[in-house]
Formats: C-alpha cells, structure tokens, sequence
C-alpha cells in the first residue's frame, strides 16, 4: 500500500508543479503587457513635450539661431532646421506608439487566450484583461487555477 500512496503523492506534487508553471506564466505575461504600456506611456510623453517645442518655435522666424542638444553636445542651427527635426522625431514618436498600441492588443489577446485555455479565475486584473465581461459571469467548471 505504500507504492499507492507515493505514486498519488507524485501525481498531486506534478499538478502543484503544473500550477505553479501556469501562474508563473501567466505572471510573465502581465509583466510583459505591463512594461509594453509603460513604455507606450513614456512615448506619450515625449511626444506631448514635442508638440510643446514645436508650437514654441513655429511663431519664430525662420532663420533665427537655434540651439539644440543632440546627444551631450550643444549645436547651433537655424530654427527652420530644428523644427523640422522636432517634427520628424515627433512624427516617428507617434508611429512607434502606434505600433507599441497593436504590440500591447496581442499581448492583452495572448494573456486572455491563456487565461481561458487554463481555465484561470483571478481575483483581480481579469476585468481589466476581458473588458469586464469575464468579472460577472459564474464561472463554468468548478476546476481551474485560483490567482
């Protein structure tokens, strides 16, 4: 009868196992959707304070002296020449968010498929993944992992 027990003991320490690997898993996932909108965030930023540089520099003239940093280094431009990087680099800022907002569309589709592929009931962050619509529905089965 010790054979039975220690192979049950097995089988319950490989469904513990398999848990854990699932709700790490899952973990990595929100991780990772989370650094994609922090990062969408800081893009955000940079690009607000761009349109403030712009709208600062479009009144002056043209050929004014300007100054800008590129890298640790001062140069001396005119304004035309400026705005015109501003614009460039605030135009590509709003290109990479754009393309970090789909990025963060399939992360939030692959962390719902893996929520409901594992059958996974959370006490939290489950509205914010499914829109809400998960959060008051009973769950189907009675198995699943709890997070």
């Amino acid at each position: 009868t010790g054979t039975a027990q220690g192979g049950g003991h097995n089988a319950t320490m490989s469904n513990e196992q398999e848990a854990q690997s699932i709700i790490s898993h899952l973990n990595t996932l929100k991780e990772q959707r989370q650094q994609i909108m922090n990062k969408i965030t800081e893009l955000d930023s940079e690009h607000s304070e761009h349109n403030l540089v712009i709208s600062t520099l479009e009144p002056l003239p043209p050929d004014r002296r300007c100054f800008r940093m590129i890298g640790e280094v001062l140069v001396e431009r005119t304004n035309a020449e400026v705005l015109q990087a501003v614009i460039q680099n605030r135009d590509n800022l709003k290109k990479a968010m754009e393309e970090m907002a789909q990025v963060l569309k399939g992360k939030e589709r692959e962390l719902l498929e893996f929520v409901k592929k594992h059958n996974i009931r959370q006490t939290s962050d489950l509205s914010a993944v499914t829109g809400g619509a998960g959060a008051s529905k009973a769950p189907e089965k009675s198995s699943g992992v709890l997070v």
